[in-house]
Formats: C-alpha cells, sequence, structure tokens
C-alpha cells in the first residue's frame, strides 16, 4: 500500500468522522502492547486509545504507542512508535463485547549507535484488520483489540500486534 493511497484515504474519512461525531459517546484509556508476529512478545509498548461511536453499530478507534525497550540492542539508542486508525463495527448495548474494524497504521523508528556512524530514521505506512474483544462491565471496560497487520501488502507476511488496556466512558451529549 503506497503512502500517498493511505493519507487520501485517511483524509476523505475524516470528515465523515469530525460531521457525526459532536452528539455521540466516548471512551479513553490506556494500553500495554506487544508485538506477536515471530510467536513470542517483543516490541513491548505502552499508550494511549480512544473510541468514538458514530452511529448505529460504526465506531472510529485511534491508539498511539511508544515502545518501551527500542531498540533493545546494546550499543544502540533511538526510538519508536505507532498511531492506529480504525473504523469499526460493533453491536450497540451494554453486552457487547466484540468489534471488527479496518484501518492503518503508521510506524515511525529511529536508530543511532553510540559513536554516531550510524543514524537513520523511517516511517512506514499499512492497512490492518482488528478483532476487538471487551468486558461488558459499566465504568471501566477492560478490552483486547488483535490488529493484523500488513493486510494488502503482498510482498510481506501479515504481523500480529496486541493491544490490551482499559477504556472508561465520556459521555459527549447532554442529557435530557
Amino acid at each position: 500500500m503506497t503512502c500517498r493511497f493511505g493519507v487520501t484515504v485517511l483524509l476523505g474519512l475524516v470528515p465523515l468522522v469530525a460531521h457525526t461525531a459532536a452528539a455521540q459517546t466516548a471512551r479513553v484509556g490506556a494500553h500495554y502492547g506487544v508485538n506477536l508476529s515471530n510467536g513470542h512478545w517483543e516490541d513491548e509498548r505502552l499508550g494511549a486509545q480512544a473510541s468514538l461511536h458514530i452511529i448505529g453499530p460504526l465506531e472510529t478507534a485511534g491508539a498511539f504507542s511508544v515502545f518501551t525497550d527500542w531498540p533493545g540492542a546494546t550499543g544502540f539508542t533511538g526510538s519508536a512508535w505507532q498511531a492506529y486508525w480504525t473504523m469499526r463495527v460493533r453491536p450497540r448495548g451494554p453486552w457487547s463485547i466484540a468489534s471488527l474494524g479496518y484501518g492503518f497504521i503508521l510506524i515511525h523508528s529511529s536508530l543511532r549507535d553510540a559513536s554516531l556512524q550510524l543514524e537513520t530514521s523511517g516511517s512506514n505506512f499499512t492497512d490492518a484488520i482488528v478483532l476487538g474483544l471487551e468486558a461488558p462491565t459499566p465504568f471501566v471496560r477492560p478490552f483486547a483489540d488483535l490488529y493484523l497487520v500488513d493486510i494488502l501488502d503482498r510482498e510481506s507476511a501479515v504481523g500480529v500486534n496486541l493491544l490490551m488496556g482499559v477504556q472508561v466512558s465520556l459521555p459527549t451529549r447532554r442529557s435530557s
């Protein structure tokens, strides 16, 4: 997937979300995440996550994660982060526990060695399918989101990211 195509799709959906978001409910929270692509937990990350009900079963969700042990190799320093944005279908109601969605991920990393002979940074824009589960509790909702990354990229294997955390509801419309 090209970066230009991804940005075009993202910018095309922003007016829809902004137009319908004013009178809906939102949830915000924090998460812990890992990469499971190689069959074990790696690339641990911490971040914030939010979701916004748009209309009917449609919601949008975003997350931002900072890698906590990047690059993890002796003699190197740097940073890495990921930003997720998805449109999801989640049945409405207090007992709704599952969601299914599609969206995009922006990954950025930078790497330096101690002698400053190597200094590199780069970004990657890709797509993802997300499968979400959450506990139907009234105030604090624990959740787990499984992202299948690089769905449309025919040159690489599908990656797997898992984000787990809690969210709290924030009513954004006035009750009458």
